[in-house]
């Protein structure tokens, strides 16, 4: 139960389940408090990947939904300057993307994955001190054949006031080396409603 319950339930929790294990009145607020309590009984990771201040290189994944949250809130720091300006994040995507694997921007244009790493460097500090955001939403993902995996979720950026998404399908491989990394052997981008138009402004994955 979050800190901030409903009075009625607050006196159902005193008169009724004070002395469960089971059940805690947590000390935060709203969603702070599910995750507090996650924590408690160790359910799961109980501190939002945005919290997590270490360097990006050596964070373990957890799982295909982790991974892709993890990349776009390394493109989120690296677009701000947050993190270093490093060869070791561009070594580290080289490992990530496949060597010949494609991407298909929302507007259209089919260009080699490679691309993306070259480009990379040059954007980076580009939203430095500006409002800008980037976020995932409706992930889902499903084996399509041994070891391969279709992973689809929302894609959003926030810039200033203007706000664009893209649905958006990966394809990754599981490596054959460590089966919990993947590859990303192919992305493909379509532009949501209220999104499609705005091509002159630049979208870099």
């Amino acid at each position: 139960m979050v800190s901030n319950a409903q009075e009625e339930l607050v006196e159902w929790y005193a008169e009724n389940a004070k002395d469960n294990a089971q059940i805690i009145h947590a000390t935060e607020r709203c969603a702070a408090g599910i995750v507090q309590a996650i924590g408690n009984f160790t359910l799961g990771p109980s501190v939002s990947p945005r919290d997590i201040r270490d360097s990006m290189l050596n964070m373990k994944i957890l799982s295909l939904d982790h991974e892709v949250v993890m990349f776009y809130l390394f493109y989120e720091r690296w677009m701000h300057g947050e993190i270093e300006n490093s060869e070791q994040y561009i070594q580290n995507l080289k490992s990530i993307f496949h060597s010949t694997g494609n991407f298909v921007h929302p507007s259209g244009v089919d260009q080699p994955m490679q691309q993306i790493i070259e480009t990379l460097p040059k954007v980076f500090g580009q939203k430095q001190g500006l409002d800008f955001w980037v976020w995932i939403d409706r992930v889902s993902f499903a084996e399509v054949s041994l070891g391969s995996w279709m992973v689809k979720f929302d894609k959003w950026e926030l810039s200033g006031n203007e706000l664009r998404g893209c649905l958006t399908k990966v394809l990754m491989n599981s490596k054959v080396d460590a089966p919990n990394e993947f590859t990303w052997m192919h992305i493909h981008q379509t532009w949501l409603d209220g999104s499609k138009g705005k091509d002159n402004t630049p979208w870099f994955v």
